[in-house]
């Protein structure tokens, strides 16, 4: 599907299949090297995932990746995954995370990819949506609150890096399916 940016830019949004291993792995490596990657799991150097568990996660029912391109470039990444409902009175709940190369920041990329998450999510029959983002990441932490996330809670000390420590807000969202 293509979609227009803010700045008048066509892309190309598309789910990630499992040919699109090299691509994300080269975007992730990209991406940690950015000043983003502070507020994620990401770090510069970091092992290139396993290609066999990748491209299972990419081609599962309950697992979405979206992908973002600018040409043949990968620029952005969102996915999302269903819980597994092991309990009767547990409810369907969706976690996310998102990832947007610095240079296309501030384009509108994060709100499409995060509907089109959320329609995934209501589409599957999840109840929430969730993610953790750090306490500093203010750019996503307003995306979130301003798409209607709220935050529910704060995990003191889950990184250390710059010399001091990081923690993480949960936020969630109810969505009704």
């Amino acid at each position: 599907m293509k979609i227009t940016l803010k700045n008048g830019k066509s892309v190309t949004l598309r789910r990630i299949r499992g040919q699109d291993y090299e691509e994300v792995m080269t975007f992730l490596d990209k991406f940690s090297r950015g000043k983003g990657a502070v507020w994620t799991n990401q770090y510069p150097g970091q092992p290139k995932k396993d290609k066999e568990k990748s491209i299972m996660h990419y081609e599962a029912d309950d697992e979405l990746f979206l992908g973002i391109w600018d040409d043949s470039e990968l620029i952005a990444e969102g996915s999302i995954s269903i819980s597994k409902l092991e309990h009767p009175w547990k409810v369907p709940v969706a976690g996310f995370a998102l990832s947007v190369l610095e240079e296309y920041t501030h384009l509108g990329i994060g709100t499409v990819l995060l509907k089109e998450l959320e329609k995934w999510a209501v589409k599957k029959g999840a109840h929430r949506i969730c993610a953790t983002v750090r306490h500093n990441n203010k750019r996503g932490l307003g995306l979130y609150l301003k798409q209607g996330y709220q935050i529910e809670g704060m995990a003191r000390e889950t990184a250390f890096f710059d010399n001091q420590w990081q923690h993480s807000y949960y936020i969630a969202k109810i969505i009704r399916s």
